[in-house]
């Protein structure tokens, strides 16, 4: 009887050590620092917003840089690919108002020391 319940618990392990496994890996993204779409136009009352990729728990952030300038920064959200899982990926979206006919807008993504390794800009010293 020993050997039986034996057998049951290290199928029992096996099936949650599967099971950990598959959810973790639809869970896995790698940190993309690549940034795909920066809508910089203002819109009718010169609020725009820029987007870029973040993955959580990667410990790189992006952060608005201090050359910034021109506008006032709204709302910053993560919205996360899928919700739920630890470390999920997602995007960024930085929303901001402009109050200058000059104005400039980078973000900058730090690395958990302290580096600068990517950074994005509006493109629209005007």
């Amino acid at each position: 009887m020993k050997i039986n319940f034996d057998r049951k618990i290290q199928i029992a392990l096996i099936s949650l050590v599967a099971l950990s496994l598959f959810v973790g890996v639809g869970c896995i993204s790698a940190a993309d620092n690549s940034v795909s779409d920066l809508n910089a136009v203002p819109d009718l009352n010169n609020d725009f917003t820029m987007t870029v990729p973040y993955t959580a728990g990667t410990g790189y952030h992006w952060e608005v840089s201090p050359e910034t300038h021109g506008v006032d920064i709204g709302k910053i959200n993560f919205v996360e690919d899928h919700p739920g899982c630890l470390g999920s990926s997602g995007t960024v979206y930085f929303n901001f108002h402009v109050n200058s006919d000059d104005y400039y807008v980078k973000l900058v993504l730090i690395s958990p020391t302290g580096e600068i390794v990517n950074e994005v800009d509006s493109n629209m010293l005007n």
